[in-house]
């Protein structure tokens, strides 16, 4: 989507005199000396170049029949190449695993790392090849490099994963917070070719397209309520002065074929991660952290070009899915990763429930410098809380924020990011969410716990921690007998710092007690989101 006048106004912004001015780090701690703490946690953050395909792997005991199909998780796999590393760890190239149950005590394992262009360039000039990315490498890239990274756009994929029916087939893809995307095959975990193509629809002329930067979308796509659609989202940046950027919420029949639903003009692009969606509305939270497009142009890192406003309010985008209207209300300042679900009470009063975050500090805490330093690591927050949103669309437009409790101690589960939901309830009104919580003692980033978090009644909420073991997103299968929200597994891979191996974990999604575990045969570096899929046995 890269055209002459594109390049026109980043060349000249590339000779503005000057240099643009580095965000600080709010969570930045001095550099004090390494001491020796949990180091096996670290082994989540050390390239494994390891790749293998359909290695039969066995559960200490029979899984139920009913549980048959492919886990498939997306995340982190080579953090340096050559004579470059990599400065943020969520930049490292990209890698896949899946996990194929058969209903028996025999499953199949399978990783492999994502070939994206950006990797095999790498590997071809046997660097870190120039493309755009969260931070930057070291050594870092020279101007021309960066210039070249600004053109070729990014290009790693190692976020979700996730799947579109089209024409009574299932597409499988990796995506990040970016509008490109790329299709995999989910037998062998290869991957296909790229697919940028604009959305359809009147606004997207051959102009428009030369004029703004349409790059930045999600890597939490939604199913659009009853409809075999989904839905996401698309950042449009102007980088033409006299123009307004915009946003735009897009309806998705195929990985080929996305169409705009609504578009509407934006004084600056926010940063946002992901969204939510009820029955008839999607919900986009536009919290103060912007994209300086000046600042993109003379430093070519995406997360130090975004400017965080922590006096200003968060504004709350509503777009009718039918009519495309879009209502604008706001809230009080707020940084938000991951939405956790939402639903209609009626017509004009929703609910959204999200991990919410006081800024962006804990995203930067994640360069590899910090988190490889127990001393520097141990002493950020990286606690989110979980916060619900009641908005009001009637005669009086309002938001009002709540917070919750956990039970008697156990108030951390409060404190959880990486939710996970029965998706049955998705868009509808539910009780329980699952996530991961770090730092659970106040005292180390590596003492982590997996928690169940009940919204109607925090009186049940459960937890489950054991030292040295360091849990991932679950994913929550639900048990096709069951009645209850909660009725199912949830599947997560699980490092074991004892052994200094990975393995599966099964545990009962009511009670948060391991019911199965299988150990693989080799280390899963830190992985950021998955899906289970059924029809994949």
């Amino acid at each position: 989507m890269v055209g002459a006048n594109i390049l026109s106004v980043l060349c000249g912004l590339w000779y503005l005199s000057g240099v643009c001015d580095k965000n600080p780090d709010p969570g930045r701690t001095s550099r004090d000396p390494v001491v020796q703490d949990d180091p096996s946690f670290e082994l989540l953050f050390k390239t494994n170049r390891q790749e293998m395909l359909n290695v039969p792997i066995q559960f200490e005991k029979p899984v139920p029949k009913w549980l048959r199909g492919t886990l498939i998780r997306n995340g982190l796999g080579v953090f340096e190449n050559g004579d470059r590393r990599f400065k943020h760890s969520f930049d490292a190239f990209g890698k896949l695993s899946s996990f194929r149950m058969t209903g028996s005590k025999k499953g199949f394992f399978s990783t492999r790392l994502l070939r994206s262009q950006f990797f095999n360039d790498s590997m071809k000039t046997h660097t870190i090849a120039p493309y755009l990315m969260l931070e930057t490498v070291e050594p870092p890239f020279n101007q021309l490099e960066k210039f070249q990274a600004l053109l070729r756009g990014i290009d790693n994929m190692n976020v979700n994963v996730y799947s579109f029916q089209h024409k009574d087939k299932n597409e499988y893809v990796v995506l990040s917070d970016f509008w490109k995307i790329y299709e995999i095959h989910p037998r062998n975990l290869s991957i296909g070719e790229p697919v940028s193509v604009p959305p359809t629809g009147g606004v997207f002329s051959s102009r428009y397209l030369l004029n703004f930067l349409n790059l930045m979308s999600t890597a939490h796509p939604l199913p659009y309520p009853g409809t075999d659609w989904h839905l996401t989202f698309l950042s449009s940046v102007s980088l033409l002065p006299w123009a307004r950027s915009a946003m735009n919420l897009i309806k998705i029949k195929s990985a080929q074929d996305r169409e705009i639903i609504a578009r509407w003009e934006v004084d600056r692009v926010p940063y946002m991660h992901s969204f939510s969606v009820t029955e008839h509305y999607a919900v986009l939270f536009a919290f103060p952290f912007y994209v300086n497009v000046v600042k993109m142009a003379l430093k070519a890192e995406p997360f130090r070009c975004l400017d965080w406003y922590p006096d200003q309010p968060t504004t709350v985008y509503v777009v009718n899915l039918k009519t495309g209207h879009v209502q604008t209300l706001t809230t009080g300042n707020v940084f938000i990763m991951h939405h956790v679900n939402a639903y209609e009470v009626s017509m004009d009063h929703l609910v959204v429930d999200v991990s919410a975050y006081t800024g962006p500090e804990a995203m930067y805490n994640f360069e590899m410098d910090i988190i490889l330093d127990p001393v520097a690591r141990n002493k950020f927050n990286p606690h989110a809380r979980v916060q619900r949103y009641d908005i009001y669309l009637g005669d009086k437009p309002q938001v009002k924020m709540q917070t919750f409790q956990g039970a008697p101690g156990a108030e951390y589960t409060t404190f959880l990011d990486l939710p996970t939901i029965n998706e049955k309830y998705r868009s509808k009104p539910y009780c329980i969410t699952y996530g991961v919580v770090l730092k659970r003692d106040n005292s180390s980033l590596s003492d982590a716990a997996l928690v169940k978090k009940n919204f109607c009644n925090h009186l049940e909420d459960r937890t489950w921690h054991q030292p040295q073991q360091f849990p991932e997103e679950a994913w929550f299968v639900p048990d096709p007998r069951g009645s209850r929200e909660d009725d199912g597994l949830l599947m997560m891979p699980v490092l074991d710092g004892n052994k200094n191996r990975t393995y599966l974990a099964i545990m009962d999604a009511r009670t948060l007690k391991m019911v199965n575990r299988a150990y693989l045969p080799t280390v899963i570096p830190f992985s950021f989101h998955g899906r289970f899929f059924p029809e994949l046995t």
